[in-house]
């Protein structure tokens, strides 16, 4: 069946329109509401918290000059000034009071709206794509409530995903604006001003002029389908601006604004990760049609090798399935099928990333996605006789969902409930058993459970070593779980047992990575040796501590000790 215009395609000016926009809003708002009592968790910290420039209004120009996660710990390479611009609104919004801290509530509410922003914008823009309003709207509002999005919403810092995406969908409506050449100029440069708002809310926008390719080439036009030829003299200008866009960011991002990084991409060869990409591509599918088990920590340790070979099959069929839409005219299906395929390979893993698959990384590929099997669905219910189901069908799948998101919600709450839910998943992850103990050590007083996880993190490096044959080497976690195991032995007096892990430490050769946390060490180690009556080398070691970080420099060995403490805390 072609896409040409039906009698179930709605009327320009459609009045239900109007009631469609809300119900996907209220879906919205019902799926995240209980969202809004959520506390800061994890780069939260970092992103608000911390982010001394987000909290002060005159700052917002150097926003553009800073990596997102300056105030993190360590250096990252990531260039979000948009969404660092929005959390400085909010945090003014909040208007803390002096010696209070500000409340998360405005940041939900700010998460939720770009949510439903993109949601809407994405019916808005299958509806200029002339899907009858049951496809639009169904994609829209299964999109708007599917739990693959809760790392994106319920989690503060991962507005970056819906806020992008909702910039990338406005602009995509823009650039099908048509009629005379003023509207086409007009709609070419409001796309590239959302496009480079996009961009600078995430770094995975840039794959936009590719997907705007797409969409050009398989939209129909106002005055009917037109040959491929004629479509494209018409739409090259949006296409140039967003082409010239990326060439520009792309070399911005890689002089001026290039930030050093201690992230690493994992390192696997193309054959590996070509094989990671297929299993992770079955894993995304399941989790789409059967969102259950969702984490935020995912990998693909102990996945069985045919998990590959359905991601092969399910990739071939893919193909098979946007070749079968094109020879039979079936544009829409076509177009969500290359819209998934395009967004989905950045993140596919063929390229080098720091991970081999995240759930937050669907949001924009999701919506493909589902105006494929949408569309398949209103065709396979087109008869007469099962017409009448397809409503309730979505009404069901709708509920169902949303029930699932709000259960997912619960997750995010707070940082021991969300690395606890982690860690059901994923219990060999280091850095969410590292989270876990901080917040037991420092947010909870706990420090049974911080003792409990600083020691499985260490057993964890531990066994990574052996594996890999080299004892020598230690990772910032793994030394900085160290030295809060001995803090915590010390404060309950057991000497010996804290003095192990200092020691452990004062093993390591001395680099410009390792000498601060050295240098906390031989103050750790100090106290010890002060405790047991061994004043004298304590002093020696408070002097070795000092060398290495001039910032510990006091007015006595006690002043080293309480500077060390503070920063190890």
């Amino acid at each position: 069946m072609s896409d040409e215009v039906t009698k179930t395609e709605a009327p320009a000016h459609d009045p239900g329109r109007a009631l469609l926009y809300a119900a996907i809003a209220l879906a919205g708002v019902i799926a995240y509401a209980n969202t809004l009592p959520g506390e800061f968790v994890w780069d939260d910290v970092s992103s608000i918290v911390l982010h001394e420039h987000v909290q002060d209004p005159t700052k917002a120009l150097q926003l553009f000059r800073e990596d997102f996660h300056a105030f993190g710990r360590g250096q990252g390479n990531f260039y979000r000034p948009l969404l660092a611009l929005s959390f400085m609104v909010e945090y003014a919004l909040a208007r803390p009071q002096p010696g209070m801290e500000v409340s998360p509530t405005i940041f939900h509410i700010g998460n939720m709206a770009w949510h439903i922003a993109a949601a809407l914008l994405l019916f808005s823009l299958l509806h200029r794509l002339r899907a009858p309003l049951f496809v639009a709207a169904s994609v829209a509002v299964i999109y708007v409530v599917h739990p693959v999005h809760t790392e994106a919403v319920a989690y503060i810092s991962g507005r970056g995903d819906p806020m992008a995406a909702a910039l990338m969908f406005a602009a995509l409506r823009c650039a099908l604006l048509e009629g005379s050449l003023r509207a086409r100029i007009v709609g070419a440069v409001l796309s590239g001003v959302f496009f480079t708002m996009a961009v600078l809310s995430k770094e995975s926008a840039a794959i936009y002029p590719v997907l705007l390719a797409v969409v050009l080439l398989l939209a129909p036009t106002q005055g009917g389908d037109r040959p491929l030829r004629e479509t494209w003299r018409g739409r090259l200008l949006p296409f140039g601006v967003a082409l010239a866009l990326v060439i520009g960011y792309g070399l911005v991002r890689t002089t001026v604004l290039q930030f050093a990084t201690e992230s690493q991409p994992l390192q696997t060869t193309f054959f590996g990760r070509l094989w990671d990409a297929l299993a992770a591509l079955a894993l995304y599918f399941r989790i789409v049609f059967v969102p259950t088990g969702l984490h935020m920590e995912r990998t693909l340790d102990g996945v069985p090798v045919w998990t590959a070979y359905v991601g092969l099959a399910i990739l071939a069929a893919w193909i098979l399935l946007i070749v079968a839409a094109l020879r039979t005219r079936r544009k829409r299906i076509a177009l969500g099928g290359l819209w998934f395929l395009v967004t989905w390979l950045p993140i596919s893993g063929l390229f080098p990333l720091n991970a081999p698959m995240a759930e937050h990384w669907l949001y924009v590929p999701l919506a493909g996605m589902l105006l494929v099997f949408v569309e398949l669905f209103a065709e396979a219910t087109r008869p007469p006789v099962l017409r009448r189901m397809a409503p309730p069908v979505v009404y069901v799948v709708v509920i169902a969902l949303t029930a699932l998101t709000v259960d997912r919600n619960l997750d995010w709450r707070d940082n021991e409930t969300l690395f606890r839910a982690t860690l059901a998943h994923n219990p060999d992850s280091t850095r969410v058993h590292y989270n876990l103990a901080v917040t037991y050590e420092v947010l909870k007083q706990n420090p049974a459970g911080a003792r409990r996880h600083f020691s499985r993190v260490i057993e964890l490096y531990e066994a990574q070593k052996e594996r890999e044959g080299d004892p020598s080497q230690f990772w910032d976690q793994e030394m900085e779980a160290h030295l809060s195991l001995g803090r915590i032995y010390l404060d309950s007096q057991q000497i010996d047992r804290a003095a192990r892990h200092f020691q452990t430490l004062l093993s390591i050769a001395p680099t410009e990575r390792t000498k601060p946390v050295l240098a906390r060490a031989a103050v750790g180690m100090g106290r010890c040796l002060f405790a047991v009556g061994d004043t004298e080398q304590a002093n020696r070691l408070f002097e070795q501590a000092v060398e290495w970080d001039p910032s510990l420099r006091g007015s006595g060995p006690g002043a080293a000790a309480d500077s060390a403490a503070t920063q190890t805390g």
